[in-house]
């Protein structure tokens, strides 16, 4: 059995799935409170945030009280840290600790067991039954109250020698409520009910708790392509006992929640192909997912009285690269935070697992001064790439609070400095703006694309200023306002062609899946980076999360213009949309506005349009595709998919709106108030330097409004 073993794989190794889980962690909150001041508080919310994602290991764990909590401790964690927020007043150990209670009590999940200390110990909830396996140690999620008003000290002890218990001596302060998970190990298939001693200072009181304790069996999973060959894929792997399990030397990952995703908190592996792994005997359910191309499988698999091995075997609908088309992320992170653990080999791993063939992997600075993967980068392709799957670490350029983060593709050679707007770092001022570190990257012939935007920001500048290319209108946000502001910027007159990237962060277990959304571009019979970026830049392209487009008007494709002649004109558009995800309603929009739809029928997985629409001017127009939220769509709340514009121009006269040059106009004023007000300048004549390029970017919107309508 072939296995691709990097950094993070060799540390499991090295421990054994239980040991390892207490080394690495599943979110990004204990890496991020490095960086809160506050020592005390940091690992109050490391602490929450860890317990309560693991909550979600059984499938009967009420998701949503889960992720809910997920995004409280975040946004608080950011808060807390240094400089990350000026406008913040830290909280203060007290209300930190006020706040992780209440994050602990909203948890739902019938596999709990609450104790309340007092003047005495009562159990709150018990589950109806533990589910152990013979001679592995399983979690048990508690969380202990503690009533009092004086600090308690909590012993757990097993009673009995047919379950061990991990000691654990837990401190609460008063008040404190602690999510703690206690590893069982069941000695005997027989073992019976796991008998509980639980000591609060002087008080003590001994518990019962039902289990049932499962026989153990191995099974082999063999994950085969259209012609046989062994091939990565995405695994969901869940036991006869509702639990998700992974084979050992691979970590288990969870979809995100964070962005109000739906289907958050799902936990899957990457594998090469062919895996074993140990699993309560009784029915197993296997589901393996490889990108958009390929049919998604679900299998049960029998280990009530046996191994078992699987063979499956994928199938292959729909072959982009035959027709030229290839896939890209244009923002990832192998590693952030400093802790290096995912190598190369993982990331060509997880890149052949999601059927991703081109991996934009963005180097740059975590919370501090140190930037992540630099020694990865090498100006060309990593030598590990292929004719199929292609890795390019590449530089995300940051400004923290003011301009907005910048991804550069197709570096030759970094941009310096990697990051400016820091405090505590060598790189403490807001300067120089993103404008100049665009126009470095410009000038090595890099694609330069706003990654995550928001308003007010700097791409309006630099859009308007000829050093950025696109905004990143699919990625973690939302793409209904994402896709808006896009709009607004094509009605300017801009060739913006359509981006997509994830800022998967590979290191970090919870986080967002690469390529769970992407841009295909057309980049011809054989695939290259440069290709790839060139078909890119020229907005050859569709972005989506499902969905897989083509999309033409009069015979032309994403991404090319059509003259018009002086008299009205009607344009043949045609389109049509595969997908794996039922889709509900296919769009044609023209200038921001849908001006045709056609609603999905049958299993909605193809939907096609031929439409003749009436331009009354220069005009953009483009497809897209909607849909509801879906399993398979882990990185977002909704299914999303929207080709590139294809332009046309009447009398050669330019695209222009007068209303959105305007609102640009007003959003570089917002931009400018808030340089003024919160912008950290080593000189005076930096900040003007700033400023002068801001009001010549709203030169260009004001002299595009005259123009418009």
């Amino acid at each position: 059995m072939k296995r691709v073993v990097g950094l993070w794989s060799a540390l499991v190794l090295a421990g054994g799935l239980c040991a390892a889980e207490n080394k690495i962690a599943v979110t990004q909150i204990p890496h991020l409170v490095k960086f809160v001041k506050n020592k005390q508080i940091a690992s109050l919310l490391a602490d929450l945030a860890e317990f309560s994602i693991r909550l979600l290991e059984w499938n009967d764990t009420d998701r949503q009280s889960v992720l809910g909590v997920q995004r409280k401790v975040k946004d608080e964690t950011y808060a807390q840290e240094w400089g990350a927020n000026l406008d913040y007043t830290p909280g203060t150990l007290e209300q930190v600790v006020n706040l992780t209670s209440e994050g602990y009590a909203s948890l739902r999940s019938p596999r709990l067991v609450r104790v309340l200390v007092a003047d005495s110990i009562s159990v709150e909830q018990k589950p109806a039954q533990l589910e152990l396996v013979e001679g592995t140690g399983i979690p048990v999620p508690f969380l202990f109250r503690n009533a009092g008003t004086q600090p308690v000290r909590i012993a757990v002890k097993a009673v009995g020698t047919g379950v061990s218990v991990e000691p654990v001596q837990p401190q609460l302060r008063a008040r404190q409520t602690l999510g703690l998970r206690l590893t069982f190990t069941a000695n005997s298939k027989q073992a019976g009910p796991v008998q509980l001693r639980i000591e609060a200072g002087s008080a003590h009181q001994e518990i019962e708790l039902p289990a049932r304790v499962w026989g153990s069996r191995r099974l082999r999973v063999q994950v085969r392509d259209e012609r046989g060959q062994q091939t990565p894929a995405r695994i969901y792997l869940t036991g006869a006992d509702g639990r998700p399990y992974a084979p050992p030397g691979v970590i288990h990952r969870i979809t995100n929640g964070d962005y109000h995703q739906p289907f958050g908190g799902e936990y899957y592996f990457h594998t090469a192909g062919d895996f074993e792994a140990v699993l309560p005997a009784g029915p197993a359910e296997i589901e393996v997912i490889k990108g958009f191309e390929y049919t998604p499988v679900r299998r049960t698999a029998d280990l009530t009285t046996a191994d078992a091995s699987v063979v499956i075997s994928l199938e292959h609908p729909f072959d982009m690269a035959a027709k030229g088309w290839y896939s890209g992320d244009v923002h990832i992170h192998p590693n952030l935070f400093g802790d290096r653990l995912i190598s190369p080999p993982d990331v060509l791993l997880m890149a052949k697992a999601e059927d991703l063939n081109v991996s934009n992997l963005l180097i740059c600075n975590d919370e501090s001064a140190r930037v992540n993967d630099l020694d990865r980068f090498q100006g060309a392709p990593h030598r590990l790439s292929g004719d199929r799957y292609i890795l390019y670490w590449n530089e995300e350029m940051r400004n923290l609070r003011l301009y907005g983060h910048m991804g550069f593709l197709k570096l030759k050679t970094l941009v310096e400095p990697l990051f400016v707007g820091w405090p505590g770092t060598p790189e403490p001022y807001d300067y120089p703006p993103n404008y100049m570190q665009a126009e470095k990257a410009k000038k090595q012939g890099a694609s330069v694309t706003y990654v995550h935007p928001g308003l007010p920001s700097e791409y309006p500048v630099d859009i308007a200023l000829g050093v950025a290319d696109t905004i990143d209108a699919m990625c973690q946000g939302d793409e209904e306002k994402l896709t808006a502001d896009w709009y607004r910027l094509l009605n300017c007159g801009f060739k913006c062609p359509i981006s997509a990237g994830t800022d998967a962060y590979l290191n970090i277990p919870y986080h967002l899946i690469p390529g769970a959304g992407r841009v295909f571009v057309q980049a011809g019979p054989q695939l290259t980076y440069d290709r790839w970026i060139e078909a890119y830049a020229q907005g050859r392209s569709f972005a989506t999360n499902a969905p897989l487009l083509t999309f033409t008007v009069n015979g032309k494709g994403p991404g090319e213009e059509i003259q018009l002649g002086a008299n009205l004109q009607r344009v043949r558009v045609e389109a049509m949309a595969l997908s794996h995800v039922p889709m509900q309603q296919m769009e044609i929009v023209v200038n921001g506005r849908t001006v045709a739809a056609k609603k999905a029928t049958g299993d909605a997985r193809r939907i096609e349009m031929k439409e003749s629409i009436t331009l009354t001017g220069s005009s953009w127009i483009a497809a897209r595709v909607r849909g509801t939220g879906h399993r398979l769509v882990p990185n977002d709340k909704e299914l999303f998919a929207h080709t590139s514009p294809v332009y046309c121009y009447r009398q050669g006269k330019a695209i222009r709106s007068r209303s959105d040059a305007l609102f640009f106009v007003g959003q570089i004023d917002g931009l400018i108030q808030e340089v003024n007000r919160r912008g950290h300048f080593a000189k005076q004549g930096q900040k003007e330097e700033a400023l002068t390029l801001f009001r010549r970017a709203q030169q260009v919107y004001r002299q595009r409004a005259t123009e418009g309508e």
